[in-house]
């Protein structure tokens, strides 16, 4: 059984929800992916709603809703899903609405709490819970109160527990780097994350449309990855962010996705059949072949350079578990294609 799955109608047909991350997928460093405003635009042709779902909780909806317009990508504000959205229904499932609550973040995270109908807490020690996000003015004493109010006995919630985010300068310290600050100081962990891979974000957007079938659409395996795998949905791996096809071939089975392309422009477009032959440990896809010899796997033929790292992530993956094939063994081309495919 393949784990790479075929689409023999445009993909986005498939599924009533399109959950899109933003950054990598939508847009790169706030420059917008060339494919997405018309994929974007395409979704309702095809029954599927788009849902941008982000970590990023120092925007509002409104601001990000906005911030799309201006790359003349299609978005409403209720159809953006922030993680700090979802730290204020979090907490009001487990402390109850009208609790007293520290916030330590952006505006946009308050203004997520207030909305939620929680009370904004002064003092550390007299909250109930403690919302912590990521903003670019934390100072020590931020983190200070955050620690304070989690060892009196409030709920500590975090917006995501990214490491990294990205930059013009290159990956900077996250929102999880600062989180394992107050972590360290504690000997604990957070009681509630929000973001991805954690589940409370996927929840909340499947519950835009219960019942129906979703596909989360990233560029992060480690995040937008593994957390649909986590959520038992479909999803869709781009190269338009983090990871690259190469890269892609070692990556473990909680971040292996459902569907691979180079864009988001890949939700409005068909996906061969990967075609196994077990006895010889083949695969077949759009005219290439991946074959396992003597450990290393070899590809051969020609077509879509796409669909040869199709081949060679099913055979890698499907190695990896079975033969214990090094996954940081490079795969060797066999012909000029491959070999093209490989530069």
């Amino acid at each position: 059984m393949t784990r790479l799955t075929a689409a023999t109608e445009p993909l986005a047909s498939a599924y009533d929800l399109a959950l899109l991350d933003l950054d990598g997928v939508v847009y790169l460093l706030g420059q917008p992916i060339p494919e997405s405003a018309a994929t974007i635009g395409d979704l309702p042709v095809h029954d599927c709603e788009p849902v941008f779902v982000t970590n990023n909780a120092s925007r509002s909806p409104e601001t990000v809703a906005e911030a799309l317009h201006g790359m003349d990508i299609p978005a409403r504000a209720d159809q953006i899903l922030t993680s700090a959205q979802v730290v204020a229904s979090g907490i009001v499932d487990r402390v109850g609405s009208g609790a007293k609550v520290l916030s330590i973040g952006s505006a946009a995270l308050r203004e997520a709490l207030e909305s939620a109908g929680l009370a904004l807490a002064d003092e550390p020690r007299e909250a109930q819970a403690v919302a912590f996000g990521m903003t670019f003015d934390l100072t020590w004493r931020d983190l200070t109160a955050v620690t304070v109010a989690a060892r009196s006995g409030a709920l500590w919630a975090v917006a995501n527990l990214d490491a990294t985010l990205p930059t013009p300068d290159g990956p900077l310290p996250g929102s999880g780097a600062l989180a394992d600050a107050v972590s360290t100081a504690l000997g604990r962990g957070p009681d509630l994350v929000a973001g991805k891979p954690r589940p409370p974000i996927y929840e909340a957007a499947l519950a835009r449309r219960p019942g129906g079938r979703a596909i989360m659409v990233g560029d992060r395996p480690d995040s937008d990855i593994e957390g649909a795998n986590r959520a038992g949905i479909d999803s869709l791996l781009v190269f338009t962010g983090v990871v690259s096809p190469r890269e892609a071939l070692r990556l473990p089975p909680e971040r292996r996705p459902t569907h691979l392309g180079w864009s988001i422009g890949a939700l409005t477009e068909t996906h061969p059949r990967l075609h196994w032959n077990e006895a010889v440990d083949r695969v077949e896809c759009g005219g290439w072949t991946a074959v396992l010899e003597r450990g290393r796997i070899v590809l051969g033929g020609e077509g879509a350079d796409l669909d040869g790292w199709r081949a060679l992530c099913e055979l890698s993956w499907a190695a990896m578990d079975m033969a214990g094939l090094d996954p940081d063994r490079e795969p060797r081309a066999r012909g000029p294609a491959a070999e093209k495919l490989f530069r």
